[in-house]
């Protein structure tokens, strides 16, 4: 006997690409909204002082109010209507930016960052959660791939931006501009939101998104026992260092390129908008890899560990050399942490969605990736003061031989799972 879970889903093809296309604008607006800070770290340590320890704590304090945030987001998700958690994250997020615009000192930047970290993780999981609610089944992991672009992008576009406007104006103009962006796009989120959830009221078409056996469904219903089934565990690790090695290193390779090779800070981050262009590419690479290939993301994930590894480790051996070739080599490097994300962040999700535990998943995993990443902000900037750069790109080439192997660990647990709720 079989347990079959249905959902509205929108029918018109025209409508679920305005549904993308809302989700993607409103994903690009939260980087403009948070790497505005990584961006202009280099010109705000230089303007105001602030030690490196200091100015990553700021960071720091992002990703860990957005990572515990995901966890309530992930469970809200699946409780509440996530197009009205979207809008109070982009809304609120404008909000904070004018704040940390207007901050004067190291603590009220940290309070204002924070409670950004807050408002944002209020936006990722419940996204998901509309795209397995509103979405045909056969497209969901497209769409999930194709989401993933509006992280390099807007990473692209924040330090792109950052350097013009800090090159133009000064630091604290970049918030200000970020807040109008969120603040018209909650906007246009509001709007066609409304107008998809009529839709999918209206003209909407009950789908079967499962049939999975009551056996399993008795097994695996409750969270705690579907993240045992999953092999979860794994991969709340391995997103952990892959946070560390994603955002904690994008945030200071601007300050290694400036230390290094000894540049201004405009030139420094005009030098990493490199990198983004080679992490666009790892989105695709990534569901490529896996379609071709291993057939597991969790295989697959571990693969682009073990290439961030080789990267880093070249790096080291190749330090002080050309400024050209470091910045491929961390864009390699970063760009084989994008795959990662993309698998384990963005499709692993979708397997819980017969559970009905998508977002929750989404937030668990999500966050995992923001405590590496959180604590990465503030330790590099601390590590590299204290042994110097080269060492810590060292410690970095061991933590991605890390994530390879909880990865590998995981693998027969996401296979089995994996099986079942197809």
């Amino acid at each position: 006997m079989n347990n079959i879970i249905q959902k509205k889903k929108l029918q018109s093809e025209k409508m679920q690409s305005m549904l993308f296309w809302l989700c993607w604008i409103v994903y690009f607006s939260t980087y403009l909204g948070r790497l505005n800070y990584s961006a202009s770290l280099t010109e705000i340590i230089r303007a105001e002082g602030f030690d490196k320890g200091a100015a990553g704590l700021i960071g720091t304090a992002f990703f860990f109010s957005y990572g515990f945030g995901q966890l309530i987001s992930g469970i809200l998700g699946d409780k509440l209507k996530p197009h009205k958690m979207i809008l109070v994250g982009v809304l609120g997020s404008g909000i904070c930016n004018v704040a940390m615009g207007l901050s004067t000192s190291i603590w009220q930047m940290v309070a204002a960052w924070c409670i950004n970290g807050l408002l944002q993780s209020l936006i990722w999981s419940p996204i998901i959660k509309i795209f397995s609610d509103w979405i045909p089944k056969n497209r969901q992991k497209s769409f999930c791939i194709n989401i993933n672009s509006s992280v390099p992008i807007g990473t692209f576009a924040a330090y792109g931006i950052t350097a013009f406007v800090v090159w133009k104006f000064q630091w604290r103009t970049m918030f200000f501009f970020s807040s109008f962006c969120l603040a018209v796009i909650g906007v246009i989120w509001f709007i066609g939101s409304r107008k998809i959830e009529k839709e999918v009221e209206k003209n909407g078409v009950l789908e079967d998104i499962t049939s999975v056996s009551n056996n399993i469904k008795q097994q695996s219903s409750s969270m705690g026992k579907l993240i045992l089934a999953s092999g979860m565990i794994f991969l709340c690790f391995g997103l952990m260092f892959q946070g560390i090695l994603k955002d904690g290193v994008t945030t200071w390779i601007p300050t290694y390129i400036r230390e290094e090779f000894n540049m201004e800070s405009v030139v420094s981050i005009i030098s990493t908008t490199i990198i983004p262009i080679f992490n666009l590419s790892g989105v695709y690479l990534a569901s490529i890899v896996n379609k071709k290939i291993f057939r597991n993301e969790i295989t697959t994930s571990a693969s682009f560990f073990a290439i961030c590894a080789v990267m880093l480790l070249i790096l080291r051996l190749y330090s002080g050399g050309s400024v050209v070739v470091v910045l491929i080599l961390f864009g390699v490097a970063t760009t084989a942490m994008m795959a990662v994300n993309t698998m384990l962040v963005s499709m692993v999700p979708i397997y819980f969605a017969p559970y009905g535990k998508s977002s929750t998943a989404s937030g668990i995993l999500n966050s995992s990736a923001y405590i590496g990443g959180a604590v990465s902000t503030y330790g590099i900037g601390v590590l590299s003061e204290i042994v110097g750069w080269d060492t810590t790109i060292f410690i970095w080439a061991i933590i991605a031989v890390a994530g390879m192997l909880v990865c590998m660990a995981g693998k027969t647990y996401w296979r089995k799972f994996a099986q079942t709720s197809n």
